[in-house]
């Protein structure tokens, strides 16, 4: 189909089996996302997200180990910091209601800022952080920030838009400069930062490898503006998609108290005899996987990807020609809610997904293909991380009445896919009930009746 936003021809596709091509098989004709990239003006564009062509290819060929399941068992306990601390700020607010929405992007910043920055951030108890403060500047929520954004894609060798404050862009690169300088020193933290500086040495990231520095290079392979771009695509990738994603599940979940109960028993059963809670249990915890992937189905927190066509490309078996330089447009939305594909698309079901998905089933929430979301697996590992130090030792209700709760408002004036008004939920303590001691009090109650009888 096309269309035009503002003065540009867009190619809106809509055709599943086309858009596996465009992503998967015919990649080479679609390798860029099509955003402008201007690292003078913006210095913090330059990251994996945006990169282009052969810095693209350069720059993700030094990441992708950094990303392996290997590295990102290691950088677990450092999450699990902002996990523990997550659960203390439940438990202190149980009985309240609490906006929840709010609260998980604090809990995101603050594993953000400690994973990918290196820095304790402790927004969860004080919002004022000054890290949660810039972060918040970055991703402000209006329709300005939106028509910005947008304009950086159908019109932005024109417009030159610069995307960030810079004081925001200074904070950030002064934290990684201060990073570098103590890590350069001997400071040793299993974190993204500590990745990022032993590639900048020439250090090649292996998994299993040691954390420390072997040895301070002079010829310097990342920039520090290089290094600053990629933390920040942290926060740009992650900000919005894990907080967002955190709120609709909670959302879901809460609606549907058997759904919690089966989450519950799934915790229960993984971390039995008193086992830490770690990435290995994570992956044991199939059906909270599938709960995440039910909401990031029924809410993809990008809701559209674009590509842009870097050679003539002849869709199959048709005459049609995709020019060179032609936007392409996928909205995810239009295929995860299409009827087509997905039986009863607004109902939130987890169990809809089997050994058929991938042939039947679209679902690009991180995209696909070479240029599929890198942290993925991070991503997924902060959710429901999150998830199981919520839900273990507590339960969750919506501070209104379920069967009053409708389809949840989504912001409009929005790129992503936000609630319109937080959702407030009141957490309290789970009460475990002894069923074998529970029998042993009905069957006295029954006895003491008999006798009075």
């Amino acid at each position: 189909v096309g269309i035009y936003t503002l003065c540009q021809p867009v190619l809106l596709v809509t055709d599943v089996n086309l858009v596996r091509r465009i992503l998967t098989v015919d990649f080479e004709y679609f390798a860029d996302r099509g955003a402008h990239i201007n690292e003078t003006r913006n210095p913090l564009s330059g990251h994996l997200i945006y990169l282009t062509g052969d810095k693209w290819r350069q720059m993700r060929q030094k990441l992708s180990p950094a990303f392996s399941t290997a590295k990102l068992n290691e950088l677990f306990p450092t999450m699990m910091t902002c996990g523990r601390t997550l659960t203390a700020v439940i438990d202190k607010i149980r009985g309240r209601s609490v906006p929840l929405h709010d609260l998980m992007t604090r809990f995101t910043v603050d594993v953000i800022a400690s994973i990918g920055f290196g820095v304790e951030c402790n927004s969860m108890w004080n919002p004022d952080e000054p890290f949660r403060q810039m972060g918040a500047r970055s991703f402000l929520k209006s329709w300005k920030t939106s028509l910005r954004m947008l304009l950086a894609f159908v019109a932005p060798r024109f417009l030159q838009l610069k995307l960030i404050d810079g004081d925001v862009e200074e904070y950030m690169r002064n934290l990684v400069r201060d990073a570098i300088a103590r890590r350069e020193a001997g400071e040793v933290r299993r974190d993204f930062m500590q990745l990022l500086v032993q590639l900048r040495n020439q250090v090649q990231l292996e998994d299993g490898g040691s954390w420390e520095m072997s040895s301070v290079d002079q010829n310097k392979a990342l920039t520090v503006e290089e290094m600053a771009a990629q933390t920040f695509v942290f926060l740009n990738g992650g900000y919005d998609t894990i907080s967002s994603t955190l709120t609709f599940c909670m959302f879901e979940l809460c609606r549907n108290e058997s759904l919690l109960r089966r989450i519950h028993e799934e915790i229960v059963g993984v971390l039995a005899d008193d086992r830490e809670l770690c990435y290995e249990a994570l992956e044991e915890m199939t059906f909270l996987e599938s709960c995440i992937d039910e909401t990031l189905r029924k809410y993809p927190i990008s809701p559209v990807l674009f590509r842009v066509c870097t050679k003539a490309y002849q869709i199959p078996d048709s005459d049609v020609v995709v020019e060179k330089g032609t936007l392409v447009q996928i909205s995810l939305v239009g295929l995860q809610r299409d009827p087509r594909y997905y039986e009863d698309p607004l109902k939130f079901d987890p169990e809809r997904y089997g050994e058929r998905r991938a042939e039947t089933m679209p679902h690009f929430s991180f995209g696909d293909g070479p240029r599929v979301c890198p942290g993925q697996q991070m991503s997924k590992a902060m959710i429901k991380m999150a998830l199981v130090q919520m839900l273990a030792d507590h339960d969750c209700r919506l501070e209104a009445p379920a069967t009053m709760i409708g389809e949840l408002e989504l912001d409009p004036s929005l790129l992503t896919l936000q609630p319109k008004k937080d959702v407030l939920v009141v957490p309290f303590r789970r009460v475990v009930i002894n069923i074998p001691v529970l029998e042993d009090i009905i069957e006295q109650q029954q006895n003491q009746q008999n006798q009075n009888n």
